[in-house]
């Protein structure tokens, strides 16, 4: 029969925690205990905990009773509290004196001379309903008719436990009287906040949205989603103050392209009713688009995506609409540049602007870029490089280009060793599948398919370092290959046709795998069988054959103890990363990665012999440890893309 309401100095305990008898004790004789009785019941003196029962009375006095005094005033002055004891049986939602000060100090005082007007009897009409409800009635975006005609009430209960009366917590609830109950609220029920129809005809109508409203005229599927849903929504509304904080060139580009302006609605609704009163801690609520906004209490207040929010709201028929200052850009309505500042690539973006191309890519339609994270940029430029390029516009501009292809690319259009230009027009860049993962060049994406306005962003992991020389130049520049060299200008001299094409493509759209012995690893061969090399064309073939794969392969799109089939022009071997270390048969990666317009080339330290070319048994990794020993059976039908190789579990 007594809730106890223990302070301490440093903040205030539940009355659901226990309290320790000798904590009590103490409290008692330092004054901080405060006893109230439970509803319903009173404190008898002389006699220990509430032991009397406490008489019934009306809706009007047991509001005054329960701490709302003044608005119980405020229904004897308007003459409510007479008609409510003639009889009826209501509801009250009675704001607390603290709340009815709170709508005073906001609205003004009530003069007395106008208490009794219509204005006023229709503020107080509208915290009543016709009928006895109880709490244990109420539910999720409850809609009940109040006694002001053409106005509902709207209750909601949370999962944190909080109920709200048109988004006012209920402070007090059930308070039982001779004509119906009380529920004792934090607020004032203010009757204009309630349109007597949907959410998109209120923001229409309103007065207030006439930019917001202009953008739901010309959307179709947004607004039909909504006054098509059984459930309500909330609509965090851009005043026409908070448009003209964004150029209108912008906000016409997203009223313009209907994907846009679509996902721009989208980011601002979200597929429940969310009362400000039901916010206590961040949370992250999925709007009608892929993204989620971030709703938060602090003591700044409650605020949706760091804005703080104001009790400036309407709610209707299917949902609630709030005004807020700053329209909330999904990462559609964005620019790809501002993506990128949204990823925090700060040094990729300061060399956008070293090289002025700030405005040039803030304004060109349909390209993908290709941005380095920050780890990436540092591990492969030096602090020298990036000063030089501070200085040198032509310079930054090279870097930044190269970096950037025209058309929209995301990863589920983009194919294995697809050919793509970059802005700078003379630069193929070539996309790589992988399983579970995309590459450019020897890079792989980090993060992908941030879609902005103009185009579509990918972080990738490797500053691209494109190299469009052939694969014979680039192999004399690095240098231990001379006899490689030797061996494919001596096939192109004894089979020029059937060995051109893959050891030398003329064409840009062709990328080979190259598995290059270096100098000693042909220098370990015996003198036979380095003879027999040179002299016997057919066995030449074959040798050159089996370290060509007709598919572009980089280093970064093997993983880690798996084990690959990689068919070569000639037999198939078998691929495996153990920790940093890659194997081709038993042949190791000295050197990775070296890009050519072939494609690439991984320096090995053995010959790939046609002769040798064995397979280890492979394990395919079965539920609970248990293994099927299976060999591997070349097939000339195996597809030639890592995403396609058979993988398995290295044993």
């Amino acid at each position: 029969m007594i809730v106890i309401t223990f302070l301490l100095m440093l903040g205030v305990v539940s009355a659901n925690q226990s309290i320790p008898w000798w904590n009590i004790k103490a409290a008692q004789k330092q004054g901080i205990i405060k006893y109230e009785c439970c509803e319903g019941y009173e404190m008898v003196p002389g006699q220990l905990g509430c032991t009397g029962v406490s008489p019934l009375t009306d809706v009007v006095e047991t509001a005054r009773n329960a701490g709302a005094g003044k608005f119980a005033n405020f229904l004897e002055k308007t003459g409510v509290a007479t008609e409510l004891r003639q009889g009826l049986t209501v509801t009250l939602f009675a704001p607390s004196d603290e709340a009815f000060d709170a709508y005073v100090k906001t609205y003004g005082a009530i003069k007395p001379e106008k208490i009794t007007s219509e204005k006023y009897r229709k503020l107080a009409m509208h915290h009543l309903v016709d009928r006895k409800l109880l709490s244990d009635q109420w539910g999720a975006d409850k809609l009940i008719d109040s006694k002001l005609p053409g106005h509902k009430i709207r209750i909601n209960k949370y999962s944190n436990g909080m109920e709200t009366v048109n988004c006012e917590s209920v402070m007090r609830k059930n308070q039982q009287a001779t004509n119906g109950v009380v529920h004792i609220i934090d607020g004032v029920l203010i009757p204009d906040r309630y349109q007597n129809m949907g959410i998109v005809e209120a923001i229409i109508t309103d007065g207030r949205f006439n930019v917001l409203a202009k953008a739901l005229n010309n959307s179709d599927t947004i607004v039909e989603r909504i006054k098509n849903s059984d459930v309500p929504h909330t609509f965090f509304a851009p005043s026409d103050e908070a448009f003209q904080k964004i150029p209108w060139s912008r906000w016409s580009k997203i009223l313009d392209d209907k994907d846009t302006l679509e996902a721009f609605l989208a980011n601002h609704i979200i597929s429940h009713a969310v009362c400000l009163s039901g916010i206590i801690s961040e949370h992250h609520a999925k709007t009608l688009g892929p993204q989620r906004l971030t709703l938060d209490c602090t003591s700044r207040g409650r605020s949706v995506e760091g804005q703080r929010l104001r009790k400036d709201f309407l709610h209707g028929l299917d949902g609630l609409v709030y005004l807020i200052d700053d329209v909330l850009l999904p990462d559609r309505a964005k620019t790809v540049t501002e993506l990128a500042k949204d990823e925090k690539l700060g040094t990729f973006m300061q060399v956008i602007k070293n090289a002025g191309l700030e405005d040039a890519f803030e304004n060109f339609d349909s390209y993908t870029l290709l941005a380095p994270s920050e780890a990436a940029i540092y591990s492969a430029i030096s602090e020298a490089e990036l000063k030089y390029m501070g200085t040198d516009r032509e310079k930054a501009k090279e870097f930044v280009l190269n970096h950037a292809v025209f058309g929209k690319h995301t990863t589920d259009s983009i194919y294995d060793n697809q050919v793509v230009m970059s802005l700078d027009e003379k630069t193929p860049l070539r996309f790589q599948v992988y399983r579970g993962s995309v590459g450019i060049e020897d890079a792989a994406i980090e993060k992908a398919d941030k879609q902005g306005s103009n185009g579509v962003l990918h972080v990738i992991n490797k500053v691209l370092r494109s190299n469009n020389n052939s694969l014979d130049d680039v192999l004399k520049t690095n240098g231990n290959f001379s006899i490689w060299l030797q061996a494919m200008d001596k096939l192109l001299t004894i089979q020029p046709v059937e060995f051109q094409e893959f050891i030398r493509p003329s064409e840009s759209t062709v990328s080979y795998t190259y598995f290059v012995p270096s100098d000693g690893a042909f220098r370990q061969l015996d003198q036979a069988k380095l003879d027999r090399l040179m002299n016997d064309s057919t066995y030449l073939a074959k040798t050159l054959k089996n370290h060509v794969v007709n598919n572009m392969m980089v280093s970064g799109g093997f993983r880690r103890d798996l084990r690959y089939a990689v068919k070569t022009e000639q037999n198939t071997v078998d691929i495996v990363k153990k920790n940093d270390t890659i194997m081709v048969n038993d042949a190791t990666l000295i050197r990775c990665d070296m890009l050519s317009r072939n494609g690439v080339a991984h320096e090995i330290n053995k010959v790939l012999l046609p002769e040798n070319n064995s397979h280890p048994r492979r394990y395919l990794r079965r539920n609970r440890g248990s293994r099927r020993a299976d060999r591997i059976q070349p097939s000339s039908s195996r597809p030639n893309t890592l995403r396609n190789h058979d993988i398995t579990t290295d044993e």
